[in-house]
């Protein structure tokens, strides 16, 4: 199996609770599947793979193969959804001090991607050109409508930046928009400027959409195995709907998205409001930021929801863990393990550490000759244990590894866990109008044409 649900540590009467609570899940999985749901006209991306995925795919790689622009550096322009798949799988997946090396002229199997445009930080813009000056990038700029402010704000200095340095026309040849397939400021721009497009589904929002070439374009122009990551997803997709139309799917490994979505159900149902999600191995850091968006938008709605955040084991152990131990008994604690660690370095080798003889005083020789990523196992499950015995009803996800194959498995497995619990809460798992209470005082702040009410009404709050 690529991905494995245990919930050993979850409690017996949680346990309970969750299994009254599939048959729930189950008829809102059949709702999803025959686009029948709340939010249905957003439910694009379920079997991406197969209805879409590998047709666009080609598509993406025909284009970039025909580029014609030398290049050695990514820019992703993208705010949530935008950018956060890309950055989740670029992470897992590549060396972790992958543009300094990039810069001392190492031979990288996969290229550098840098981001803008998800927030307003002026010195993050700065720092990025003095990084770009000894780069030759390419541009991927990705808004469904164009007018976002923090992606519009970064593309307009960005846009201005490549212009400068390469001329009008070369730049254009340099910059791709993913957009709107049809309207939107984005889609005018690609058309005016000559930038080559490639669409954001209308039936799919922006945080289901790291498989459509809102993911694919950059992680193809990074040199990734994206093939293989659709693979992965495809697998969970065959497995969940070969089971579905057969009544067998408790039989198969798809029906553990089903088993985590009512655990989690059973969680709330018992006043369990916030769920961290803990890894031991920090290339999965983006992963879980990726989740938290998914969870937060998707379920935070209507006074509901489970709050999402996350938790680097065992490195916060030493700063939150007093509090997962001891504090306030209203968390859930879901563990994101990997069964085997590949720790490739530059060229994909495969290396490995063990922790060599030293000095007895530190009191670690009976650690002597162990591998390191055998000591940091043992670490997340023992943190597992003791937090159950503390009171935190624990889930545990393990992977087989961190590939493409299993990443494409896993996002795949929570984009369906996340609709169905959502759905099971009563729900809509595909909008999210809290977004935009923000973005109102913005535009009055700052003078935004048809914002006067929001602007009289931040006024000295500027």
């Amino acid at each position: 199996m690529i991905l494995k649900f245990d919930n050993r540590f979850f409690g017996e009467a949680l346990k309970e609770s969750s299994k009254a609570l599939e048959e729930d899940c189950l008829k809102n999985l059949q709702l999803l599947i025959r686009k029948e749901c709340l939010g249905k006209e957003y439910t694009g991306w379920m079997n991406w793979p197969k209805q879409k995925g590998f047709e666009t795919l080609k598509r993406v790689k025909n284009h970039i193969n025909l580029l014609g622009q030398p290049y050695d550096t990514v820019v992703v322009i993208g705010i949530g959804g935008s950018y956060l798949g890309t950055k989740a799988i670029h992470d897992a997946l590549s060396h972790r001090y992958q543009e300094a090396l990039a810069l001392s002229g190492t031979d990288l199997s996969t290229k550098p991607i840098v981001y803008a445009g998800h927030n307003l930080s002026e010195t993050e813009l700065i720092e990025l050109f003095d990084y770009l000056d000894h780069r030759n990038p390419i541009v991927n700029v990705i808004s469904k409508s164009g007018t976002t402010t923090e992606p519009g704000v970064g593309f307009r200095v960005i846009k201005n930046y490549m212009e400068a340095r390469y001329g009008k026309e070369l730049a254009s040849r340099r910059i791709i928009a993913t957009t709107d397939p049809k309207k939107g400021a984005l889609r005018g721009l690609a058309e005016q400027n000559g930038y080559h497009s490639f669409d954001v589904p209308s039936d799919v929002g922006g945080r289901f959409s790291v498989l459509t070439a809102v993911g694919m374009v950059p992680l193809v122009l990074a040199g990734h195995n994206v093939d293989a990551l659709l693979k992965g997803a495809d697998r969970f997709f065959n497995s969940l709907y070969t089971g579905v139309q057969e009544g067998t799917l408790e039989r198969l490994e798809a029906f553990d998205a089903i088993r985590y979505a009512a655990a989690r159900l059973a969680a709330w149902n018992s006043g369990f409001r916030v769920e961290i999600m803990a890894f031991g191995e920090p290339k999965l850091a983006g992963l879980v930021e990726w989740w938290k968006q998914l969870f937060g938008e998707s379920e935070g709605k209507d006074g509901k929801g489970i709050f999402p955040a996350g938790l680097n084991c065992t490195t916060d152990l030493h700063s939150l863990g007093q509090y997962v131990q001891d504090g306030v008994r209203n968390i859930l604690e879901t563990f994101l393990a990997v069964e085997e660690t590949r720790c490739t370095g530059t060229h994909r080798i495969e290396r490995s550490l063990r922790v060599p003889s030293g000095n007895p005083i530190d009191e670690l020789d009976y650690l002597e000759g162990e591998y390191i990523s055998t000591i940091n196992k043992a670490a997340l499950r023992a943190t597992e244990a003791a937090h159950h015995e503390g009171g935190v009803p624990c889930l545990n996800l393990k992977l087989d590894t961190i590939s493409e194959d299993s990443i494409g498995y896993l996002l795949a497995f929570m984009q369906t866990a996340c609709a169905v619990s959502a759905l099971t809460l009563g729900v809509n798992p595909f909008d999210q109008p809290g977004v935009e209470a923000y973005k109102i005082n913005l535009f009055g702040m700052m003078g935004r044409p048809g914002f006067e009410h929001a602007r009289d009404k931040m006024a000295g709050l500027k």
